[in-house]
């Protein structure tokens, strides 16, 4: 337990000294009203899925970030550092829930937790919205500014076979892709 504390805590300081990178009064005003939720948010919901454990979104969310540097950096893609941070270590906030209440809730159902592998619910009394509606609802709810392609990335991070992202199928931004891609070998790294 006292291990992944320390790892928790550890992905925290990066996490924040990543964003303070940024010089973003705005960022910095979020996490100092929703940091601890931050923090404290697990990635998915299911335990045999990644990050189904409190701060396994801040720790995807800086794999996502190493992921999408190196690829950057080995393709020569050209895409600015900042809009690296941004879009990989805040594409996924939405997952916290709204300004008060959280999305995920402890799974209190023996059934679902050892039937269904869920180690959390969802919380009905929240506005159903997708998670990167949730996000852009977030950021600009803090009046974190976003540049077109950060606002695209975001958007369209969970892929385009979602309803809402086929619209920007074939017309994706570098950072979208970038995203999307780094996204996904995340995933299965963390699965390996």
């Amino acid at each position: 337990m006292t291990e992944n504390i320390e790892k928790i805590k550890s992905n925290w300081e990066t996490y924040e000294k990543l964003l303070g990178r940024l010089a973003d009064h705005n960022i910095n005003k979020m996490i100092e009203v929703l940091g601890e939720r931050i923090l404290m948010c697990p990635e998915s919901r299911i335990s045999d899925q990644p990050g189904a454990y409190p701060g396994g979104l801040v720790e995807h969310a800086l794999s996502v970030a190493s992921t999408m540097r190196k690829l950057n950096d080995s393709l020569k893609m050209d895409v600015s550092i900042s809009s690296i941070i941004k879009a990989s270590l805040l594409h996924e906030i939405g997952k916290i829930g709204d300004e008060e209440n959280d999305l995920f809730l402890i799974q209190d159902s023996d059934w679902h937790r050892n039937n269904l592998n869920q180690n959390y619910k969802y919380n009905d009394d929240i506005s159903k919205m997708s998670i990167s509606h949730r996000t852009l609802y977030l950021l600009q709810k803090f009046s974190i500014n976003l540049t077109r392609e950060e606002w695209v990335a975001i958007q369209i991070s969970s892929g385009s076979h979602f309803e809402e992202n086929r619209f920007y199928a074939g017309s994706e931004t570098t950072l979208g892709i970038l995203l999307q891609k780094s996204k996904a070998l995340a995933y299965h790294m963390s699965m390996t």
